[in-house]
């Protein structure tokens, strides 16, 4: 009777935030890149909906996703230093454009092994690269699309640096800029120049980060 007590009881509240907390660590690999980076993304209302089509939308269309690579690779190298000191696993990337053409982000996804060690990577970029190193210098590695719009899009290019954290096992990145070559970087951007890269980031931060009710979640059983 015992046994089947313990084979049909409901799970605990820790075991479900438990089971909810591996899910989230692992969704990088249970979704697909496509999941992940989706193909086009447009600006929402707070309530979730695609803002009124009387206003002016803000849009992202993505031109590639790019081979995982090691965050060594994927990062400026002062940058990199405290991802891998954290343990960074990898990078997820994908190049995104505004809809005229002339403005290109790459995004990038540092996969950390957990939320404690993702929070203890933001609290030493201040430390290691300065109070706005991550903001004004150092980001994700652009990744250019030989045969599309940002075939040109390299590191040298990038004038705006980004990222945020939601206290889970991921650190989200953007670095963007021009598609054409401004010749000089911009020492001030002006504010929401890229508020496109904005949007398609919300995006993916959506699709990896999103705690709502574990047991609502694929790949969770409760």
């Amino acid at each position: 009777m015992a046994i089947r007590a313990h084979l049909t009881r409901k799970p605990t509240a820790d075991e479900i935030a438990a089971a909810g907390q591996k899910e989230i660590a692992s969704r990088w690999r249970a979704l697909t890149a496509g999941e992940i980076f989706p193909a086009r993304a447009d600006e929402t209302s707070s309530e979730g909906s695609v803002i009124d089509s009387m206003t002016p939308t803000l849009s992202a269309l993505r031109v590639g996703i790019a081979p995982r690579v090691s965050c060594a690779e994927g990062f400026d190298h002062p940058l990199a230093e405290v991802l891998v000191r954290h343990g960074c696993r990898t990078v997820l990337r994908a190049t995104y454009v505004d809809p005229s053409g002339t403005l290109v982000t790459t995004l990038g996804v540092a996969v950390m092994p957990d939320a404690k060690r993702a929070d203890g990577a933001e609290t030493d970029f201040s430390a290691s690269l300065g109070v706005h190193g991550v903001e004004e210098r150092y980001g994700v590695r652009a990744v250019p699309f030989p045969g599309t719009v940002a075939a040109g899009f390299g590191d040298s290019l990038r004038q705006d640096f980004s990222y945020e954290n939601g206290h889970t096992p991921y650190l989200f990145f953007r670095s963007s800029g021009w598609i054409t070559d401004r010749a000089t970087r911009l020492e001030t951007v002006v504010v929401n120049t890229f508020a496109f890269a904005r949007v398609a980031l919300d995006k993916v931060i959506l699709r990896l980060a999103t705690t709502n009710e574990p047991c609502e979640r694929r790949g969770v059983k409760c």
